[in-house]
């Protein structure tokens, strides 16, 4: 069981080709939102349901490379983005937080909880005193989680923002592009800081469209694997 954590790169801006619609074998999921009681259901895209702009993301990709090195495994996930999140929308305290504790505590009735991936930090860059705060913020969160679920040393991997934030009109004046560097910079630095936690790079990457802050549907196959890859990395112990 994996957590799925940050905003709209997490969640998915991708385009959604007719096969995306099809279930994808051994994958399931707890549905963003709904009504009634948690349940399971068979994951296809859009995985996340809470906004009308959840499209093709990176989890599914995942799976299917996770699979391949871990055959017979079924793998479940509990998406928990947020379109537009900034990181004190996520941490402890918050109802996306408290969510996260009540869908884990549901999951583990089928099976155990192997790790986070985590996509988010643009949202952080809008101003100096966000962007400042930003690596102590996320330092905070892993501490919470592994706590909050009596795992100290699970999985933590995050994914660097897109190599093309910051290059749009919107998001390329001097200062904002700094603030991005920062943040990005924070990211990269979270395996040097924190035990078992991993690091992926978005190099190669391309956007959906001209506001340079999404990655397209390819980009988000690319980016799956690459957790996938870093996860192992990590389980390995290298």
């Amino acid at each position: 069981i994996f957590l799925l954590m940050g905003h709209s790169n997490m969640s998915g801006y991708g385009e959604i080709l007719p096969e995306d619609t099809i279930p994808v074998t051994g994958v399931f999921h707890i549905p963003t939102t709904g009504e009634g009681d948690f349940t399971w259901k068979a994951s296809a895209h859009p995985l996340h349901n809470r906004l009308e702009s959840d499209r093709f993301g990176l989890a599914l990709p995942f799976a299917k490379e996770y699979m391949k090195k871990h055959p017979g495994v079924n793998v479940g996930f509990i998406p928990l983005a947020w379109g537009g999140a900034g990181i004190d929308r996520l941490k402890k305290g918050t109802d996306i937080y408290n969510d996260a504790l009540a869908k884990v505590q549901f999951a583990r009735n089928k099976g155990e909880v192997k790790g986070v991936l985590w996509h988010q930090g643009e949202s952080d860059t809008v101003n100096e005193e966000l962007a400042e705060s930003y690596e102590r913020k996320r330092h905070q969160l892993i501490g919470d989680i592994r706590n909050d679920l009596g795992d100290p040393h699970l999985p933590f991997i995050v994914g660097n923002l897109a190599e093309f934030y910051g290059t749009g009109e919107e998001h390329n004046a001097p200062d904002r592009v700094n603030r991005i560097k920062r943040v990005s910079s924070a990211l990269r630095a979270v395996p040097e800081n924190i035990e078992n936690t991993g690091f992926v790079e978005s190099t190669g990457c391309t956007s959906i469209d001209h506001h340079n802050v999404h990655f397209d549907r390819n980009s988000y196959i690319i980016m799956g694997v690459r957790y996938a890859e870093e996860y192992e990395r990590i389980s390995s112990g290298n």
